[in-house]
């Protein structure tokens, strides 16, 4: 996501991505942004308009600068530059699916160390892409099929009706009045 693919001319934002996987279709993707997501971004709009909001490459230089500065002893000659001179794989301008999802099976990893020593449960496996189901089984509760099909940019509603779990509330209620 970059500053450039966000019109902020509305009251809601539309992010539209620079590709998409059913652009060879000719399909056009368009993501609507409302005030909670507006309020998240806002912070990581950038100057440069053509820079990734979120990149690894910038994380990485963050966490580097922060642990020097938080250091307790004097910096060695030696380490005064730790980075690897030829490193197989530098961090990215920009997260792809699979580091987002890889860094997050990371963070449960480290967190369920942690909890096991503390005698606490882990949490159980997860991927970001139960956000999505999530999502689009909230978005059919609350405003039909149509609208989760159109927020999540699907071009059936047979696709949608995949992602959005039926609501077994409304089925209840619906034979409660029919007897």
């Amino acid at each position: 996501m970059r500053t450039i693919d966000i019109d902020r001319s509305g009251r809601v934002w539309v992010y539209t991505p620079e590709s998409h996987k059913t652009q060879h279709h000719g399909r056009e993707r368009k993501i609507h942004l409302g005030p909670t997501a507006q309020e998240i971004l806002r912070p990581w709009l950038r100057r440069e308009l053509t820079a990734y909001l979120f990149s690894p490459a910038d994380a990485t230089a963050e966490r580097m600068v922060e642990m020097r500065r938080t250091r307790k002893t004097r910096v060695q000659p030696s380490q005064v530059s730790r980075a690897k001179r030829k490193p197989k794989k530098k961090p990215g301008e920009f997260y792809t699916t699979e580091s987002y999802r890889r860094s997050i099976a990371y963070g449960i990893q480290k967190a369920n160390r942690e909890r096991t020593a503390r005698g606490e449960p882990e949490i159980p496996s997860w991927h970001p892409h139960q956000l999505r189901h999530n999502a689009a089984t909230r978005l059919r509760r609350e405003f039909g099929l149509d609208v989760a099909r159109a927020v999540l940019g699907h071009s059936t509603p047979v696709v949608t009706e995949i992602y959005a779990e039926m609501d077994g509330a409304k089925a209840a209620e619906a034979m409660e009045r029919v007897g």
